[in-house]
């Protein structure tokens, strides 16, 4: 399946080593680089697995909007799979949080 990302998602990525590099004098922006290329390595691998992962359990928006829930690099990541008109499915990414900002 393809896998699309909305850019809320990417936004909160960005958004989240930004501030931590300014935070954390040990984090590197190599190290940074590296943690970000797994991740959307990752999420590009979403759409050979994306229907092993369960349904969200605890952040009640996504509970509400029925969105699956993967985990990776410590970031939660909710998402939902598509049928189109012609038969195929996608996967959209729809929001990420990372674990130490999971509520």
């Amino acid at each position: 399946m393809n896998v699309f990302i909305d850019k809320k998602v990417h936004c909160c990525i960005e958004d989240f080593y930004d501030s931590a590099i300014l935070n954390h004098e040990a984090l590197d922006e190599i190290t940074v680089l590296k943690k970000i290329h797994r991740l959307y390595e990752a999420l590009e691998g979403l759409g050979i697995y994306a229907y092993i992962y369960p349904l969200a359990r605890f952040k009640k928006e996504w509970i509400d909007k029925e969105y699956r829930e993967f985990i990776c690099e410590d970031f939660h990541f909710a998402y939902q799979i598509y049928v189109l008109e012609d038969g195929s499915e996608i996967v959209r990414i729809h929001d990420a949080c990372h674990s130490l900002l999971y509520r």
